[in-house]
C-alpha cells in the first residue's frame, strides 16, 4: 500500500491541555502503522463499527483472517475446522467494543487454521473515528506463538522433572526391583529415548543389571547374565563404538554415573535407535536425575551375591515372558520352549540351570521331552525346528 493512497488530516488537540485527543492520537498511530506496511510485528485489522465487516487487514496478516470473509463466515469456518479456536470470544469482544467504546484486550488467543498448526495471538481492540474508514473497531494483534511454545516446553520439562523426582523418591531399600523398574519406566517417558538400563556396582567392581525398559527379553537376559565392568562402560561413554551398542540396534547412548560422595555406585544408561540426540536441556535433566538416584541408593545393599540374585531375577522374569508369549508353539510346553530359546541365545546347560533355578539333570530332561514332541533326535535339530516356525519379532 503506497503512502499516496492514504489520506491525511491534522490531528486535533484537547483545548484544555493542548495535546492530541486519545482518538486522534490512536488514529495517527494507526496511520503510521499502515504506512509501514507490515514492517512491524503487528497485525492491523479494521472492522466497521456498525456492521463489524472486516474492511482492512495490513500485513503481517493474522493466520485466522481472510480479508474476503465476513465476521460470520470467519467464525463459521474456524469453528468447523478447529474447535479450539475462540472465534466466538473475538466476535463478542468486537461487538462489545463497537457498542460501548471501551477497549478490550485478549491476552492469548489460540487458533489452528486449516491444519497449519496452533498459533497464539495477543489482541487489543479499540473503537475510534477515522477520516479514512469512519467509526471503526481496530484490532492490533501480536504473534505470541514462539513465546507460548517456549512456555509450554518449560512447563512440560518441569512436569517431567517432577515425575522423575517422585519415582526416584519412592526407591526404598526393600522392594528394590519394583521401585527401580518404575524409575526406568519413568525415564523412558521423560526423555525421547528407546531404552534405559540401571546398573549397580558391587564390591568386586562388577556392574549388575537391576532394571531395564525398552529392551527385548533376550537382550535383557544377555545383559543380566553378563555383569559388565566400569572400564567397559567408560569406553562406551567416551564415544567408543562398542560391539554391544550395535548388537542391540542402538545409534547412541548417554551414560551417567550414580555416585555417593563422588564414589561411583552404579550407572544410568539411556539410548535410542535413532540419530537425533538429546538437547542440552534434557541432558541437564538427566544429570539431575542421576544425582538424585545416586543419593536415593546410598544405603542400598550392593554385595556381589545380592546384586547377582537381582540380575538373575530379571533374567528369569524375561524367560517367563518369552514362554508366556509363545506358549503352544508346535505343542511345546512353556518351560521346554524357554529352555530351547536360552540354548539358541548361546547359554550353556549350567547357565540355564542357574538362571531357571533348576538342576542340570532337569534342564536336560526338558530338552529330551521337547525333542520327543518335535520328533527329532538332537538338541540342534530341535533348535532348527524352532527357528523354522519362530516369529523373528519375538
Amino acid at each position: 500500500m503506497s503512502q499516496s493512497t492514504t489520506p491525511s488530516r491534522p490531528i486535533s488537540t484537547n483545548p484544555a491541555t493542548g495535546r492530541p485527543t486519545d482518538d486522534d492520537a490512536l488514529a495517527g498511530a494507526l496511520l503510521l502503522l499502515d504506512r509501514l506496511d507490515g514492517q512491524l510485528p503487528l497485525g492491523l485489522l479494521v472492522y466497521d463499527a456498525k456492521t463489524l465487516e472486516l474492511m482492512h487487514a495490513n500485513p503481517p496478516l493474522l493466520d485466522f483472517v481472510d480479508p474476503d470473509l465476513t465476521l460470520d463466515e470467519l467464525e463459521s469456518r474456524n469453528e468447523e475446522h478447529d474447535a479450539q479456536f475462540r472465534a466466538s470470544e473475538l466476535a463478542s469482544a468486537l461487538e462489545e467494543v463497537a457498542a460501548t467504546g471501551s477497549s478490550r484486550h485478549l491476552p492469548e488467543l489460540r487458533h489452528d487454521f486449516f491444519g497449519r498448526g496452533p498459533r497464539w495471538w495477543s489482541t487489543s481492540l479499540h473503537r475510534i473515528d477515522t477520516d479514512r474508514w469512519g467509526r471503526v473497531v481496530v484490532a492490533l494483534a501480536v504473534d505470541l506463538t514462539d513465546q507460548v511454545r517456549a512456555r509450554h516446553l518449560l512447563e512440560e520439562r518441569e512436569r517431567r522433572r517432577l515425575v522423575l523426582e517422585q519415582a526416584i523418591a519412592a526407591v526404598p531399600d526393600q522392594g528394590l526391583m519394583s521401585s527401580l523398574q518404575h524409575v526406568s519406566d519413568a525415564l523412558v517417558t521423560a526423555f525421547p529415548v528407546d531404552a534405559v538400563a540401571l546398573r549397580l556396582l558391587d564390591a568386586d567392581a562388577k556392574l549388575h543389571l537391576i532394571a531395564a525398559t525398552g529392551l527385548r527379553p533376550s537382550e535383557i537376559r544377555r545383559l543380566a547374565l553378563e555383569p559388565t565392568t566400569v572400564r567397559r562402560l567408560e569406553m562406551i561413554s567416551e564415544g567408543g563404538r562398542h560391539p554391544l551398542v550395535g548388537s542391540l540396534g542402538l545409534r547412541w547412548v548417554e551414560i551417567r554415573w550414580l555416585r555417593v560422595r563422588d564414589e561411583p555406585i552404579g550407572a544410568l544408561t539411556v539410548a535410542a535407535r535413532r540419530d537425533r540426540r538429546l538437547p542440552e536441556e534434557d541432558l541437564a535433566l538427566l544429570d539431575d536425575a542421576a544425582a538424585r538416584l545416586g543419593h536415593a541408593l546410598k544405603r542400598t545393599e550392593r554385595s556381589p551375591g545380592f546384586l547377582r540374585n537381582r540380575s538373575l531375577e530379571m533374567a528369569r522374569s524375561s524367560a517367563e515372558e518369552d514362554g508366556a508369549v509363545t506358549a503352544g508353539v508346535d505343542g511345546l510346553r512353556p518351560r521346554e520352549l524357554a529352555i530351547l530359546r536360552l540354548y539358541a541365545e548361546g547359554l550353556g546347560t549350567r547357565q540355564i540351570a542357574e538362571l531357571l533355578v533348576l538342576s542340570v539333570h532337569t534342564v536336560r530332561t526338558h530338552v529330551k521331552n521337547a525333542r520327543r514332541r518335535l520328533g527329532v533326535n538332537s538338541r540342534g535339530e530341535a533348535l532348527e525346528c524352532l527357528n523354522a516356525v519362530d516369529d523373528p519379532e519375538i
